[in-house]
């Protein structure tokens, strides 16, 4: 269930309004929540990816691309999406608000009573204030001991943010991000350069690291022979990124009314053009079942193409957890728990259930920055027991316990 990262490219995805956002008891839910439980694909069976593009004083930003999505960045154009550039506030009908938060979930806010319509509630730990300026202040004070997180929106955009990574703010030019400034120190600014080829420069803290995006018509790119390009005439997207170490990634976007493509360097994915839910990726092909309540996922049954191996997914939304039923009859189970927003702590535990009905769970610990930092592998039956490893910022082990008695690192 380890997920792959090129360019620091790794696939998750972008949610696009759903209530079911309401009642989280975090700030936020780290991006390994709502992937697929594929490398790209989403937990809507859609076609997904994410770009890291640096950080920003702590402020990890990323950009996305969804097939479910038909919207445009004001930044890297058409299907993409930058939320920590793009967060907003806005009303939707006439008792239901929604925030587009800076990690790409949407949650939404009801009045918190009939009397009072200026106090809105997003759910345990949320709550927002409409203020007579047009300043709205979103609180998100967890229950369960986590830190509290303040945003503050100007006419609807995200102006300032305070959470357990910094105290930041956005400063816009018309509707579209200029700049985050952390403490009144520039850490990351956009710097349009339309001549000669449309690029988009990404400096963070201070320019010492700089990512350049090439953003131009769908219609001028070089796509595949599979089709035209199935993107408006003359919209934009991003063409072609340039990271801070010199890597250069491409991406291209098209298809026909049967079928539609997402590219990124070599890798293709294609998805239904109607229902915009993935079709096949990296030689895999994926069948997307309709989710049996509202909220739920989809059971997505997937079969590689070469090895003949077939994989079901299905999501217990009762207990968070997934599975996925294996080849050779064993059943596997994933969950993951999360403490702090944007790119918080999180810890993970993986159960396989063998087909003999025996049991081994793995858990894993993260650092703030994704390292892992711990690992237990519990096993059932008569050979079974408990073996522990720490590691350190290289990823080596620096210390083993086997059923909890310290045993000497080879």
């Amino acid at each position: 269930m380890e997920r792959k990262s090129t360019f620091r490219l790794s696939v998750a995805t972008l949610l696009l309004v759903a209530s079911a956002a309401c009642g989280e008891s975090l700030p936020f839910t780290r991006l390994d929540d709502v992937r697929g439980p594929y490398d790209g694909t989403g937990k809507a069976g859609e076609a997904l990816f994410v770009c890291p593009l640096g950080n920003a004083g702590g402020w990890p930003i990323c950009a996305y691309w969804s097939s479910l999505r038909t919207a445009r960045s004001p930044i890297f154009g058409f299907g993409w999406s930058i939320p920590a550039l793009e967060s907003h506030f806005v009303k939707l009908d006439r008792r239901r608000w929604a925030f587009y938060q800076p990690d790409g979930f949407v949650r939404v806010f009801v009045p918190a009573s009939r009397e009072n319509r200026t106090q809105l509630s997003g759910g345990p730990a949320w709550t927002a204030t409409l203020k007579t300026d047009d300043t709205i202040r979103v609180v998100a004070d967890p229950h369960d001991g986590g830190p509290t997180s303040e945003f503050t929106f100007q006419q609807g955009r995200l102006v300032h943010m305070v959470c357990e990574e910094g105290d930041f703010e956005i400063r816009y030019s018309g509707r579209v991000a200029e700049k985050i400034l952390s403490r009144g120190k520039t850490v990351l600014e956009i710097v349009r350069k339309p001549e000669p080829d449309g690029q988009i420069l990404l400096r963070f803290n201070g320019g010492r690291e700089q990512v350049v995006a090439v953003c131009r018509p769908a219609t001028v790119l070089d796509l595949p022979a599979v089709g035209e390009s199935m993107l408006p005439k003359e919209e934009t997207c991003l063409a072609t990124l340039t990271a801070a170490n010199g890597g250069k990634t491409t991406f291209a976007y098209g298809g026909t009314a049967e079928e539609a493509f997402f590219q990124v360097n070599d890798s293709l994915w294609k998805f239904n053009p109607v229902t915009r839910k993935i079709a096949e990726h990296d030689g895999w092909f994926y069948i997307v079942g309709d989710p049996q309540n509202e909220g739920d996922e989809p059971a997505i049954t997937r079969s590689h193409r070469e090895s003949g191996r077939r994989e079901q997914h299905s999501y217990d939304r009762k207990n968070g957890i997934r599975l996925v039923e294996l080849p050779d009859g064993s059943c596997q189970e994933c969950r993951m728990f999360t403490s702090g927003p944007l790119a918080g702590r999180r810890a993970r535990w993986i159960k396989v259930t063998r087909k003999d009905g025996t049991h081994v769970r793995t858990d894993f610990a993260y650092d703030e920055t994704g390292r892992l930092v711990y690992r237990r592998v519990t096993t059932d039956g008569d050979a079974g027991g408990k073996e522990e490893h720490w590691f350190n910022e290289e990823g080596k082990p620096i210390r083993r316990r086997v059923n909890d008695e310290e045993v000497p690192l080879e």
